[in-house]
């Protein structure tokens, strides 16, 4: 799952700065081992393993050591988004989930009408919003709080909520 993207070089030895993707990118700091794929993105490349020795908090984002990244010119070239394998996670608790489980669920209000589907999570500073793909193609967003999202049901694939259609 992608929890980041790299933003350049951080000093002379070989740091690199990263920028988390929203929420997940605290998911950075559960695995010293990162999957990097380049950007732009290029047919037939593979993602590449990276082995992190330290990271550290530098204001909102991250600077990393990574083992095979020796000079500030090979941290530079290192332009591209930073995956974890969910096999390199801790063990969900019941009723946790990821943001990226959510992908694809439908979203219907309390009067069962399909709002649409959910294309991903992202945050505004203040609260998680759902970005959500209106049955009419466009991106409406709905804050994650107990206020408007009644229920998330992996079962049914749906994500209910208390939002109207004329809203969007």
């Amino acid at each position: 799952m992608q929890v980041g993207r790299t933003a350049g070089a951080y000093g002379v030895r070989g740091w690199v700065r990263v920028v988390p993707m929203g929420r997940q990118g605290d998911l950075l700091f559960e695995s010293d081992r990162w999957w990097f794929l380049p950007y732009p993105r290029k047919p037939g490349v593979s993602p590449k393993l990276l082995t992190v020795s330290e990271l550290k908090a530098h204001g909102k984002d991250f600077i990393a050591k990574i083992e095979e990244i020796h000079t500030r010119e090979e941290a530079m070239a290192l332009k591209g988004s930073l995956l974890v394998d969910r096999n390199d996670l801790p063990q969900l608790q019941e009723g946790d989930y990821y943001d990226e489980d959510l992908v694809g669920l439908t979203v219907r209000n309390l009067q069962d009408e399909v709002l649409g589907e959910v294309v991903g999570v992202t945050d505004n500073g203040a609260q998680d919003l759902l970005a959500v793909r209106a049955t009419e193609g466009d991106v409406f967003y709905i804050p994650m709080v107990e206020a408007y999202i009644e229920a998330i049901d992996f079962d049914q694939s749906s994500v209910i909520v208390d939002w109207s259609l004329d809203w969007n």
